[in-house]
């Protein structure tokens, strides 16, 4: 009775020592935290938005002072949501999505401060 004891409480440790073992190596050969896209995705739709803002900037080089300061800030509020929703798809986390709602609410309080002051009143 003693010898099937000892036996099934060696093999008991040596499949907790296996089970240790698998998952200290899956942790270490996690690089980063877990993302819903590549890092080359992100990157390339990364450049992506850089270039639409560049080109919403340059449109607004066309008008008059206060139209192109409103079209300035239009353009960069646009660019900081675009950033902070790619970031939220590259991380899939709560903290992410909860941030683009609040970079939204910014940006839209920046276009309305702009247009506030550019309007004569």
């Amino acid at each position: 009775m003693k010898i099937v004891n000892t036996a099934a409480s060696v093999m008991l440790a040596l499949a907790l020592s296996l089970t240790a073992a698998f998952c200290i190596a899956a942790a270490a050969s996690n690089n980063g935290a877990p993302s819903l896209m590549s890092r080359a995705d992100y990157l390339s739709e990364s450049r992506a938005v850089a270039g639409n803002t560049r080109l919403a900037l340059a449109a607004c080089r066309a008008g008059t002072d206060t139209e192109r300061s409103v079209c300035r800030a239009k353009a960069q509020a646009d660019d900081r949501v675009a950033r902070a929703t790619l970031d939220a798809r590259y991380r899939g986390t709560i903290e992410a999505r909860e941030r683009v709602r609040a970079v939204e609410a910014r940006a839209a309080h920046s276009v309305s401060e702009a247009r506030r002051l550019a309007s004569p009143t």
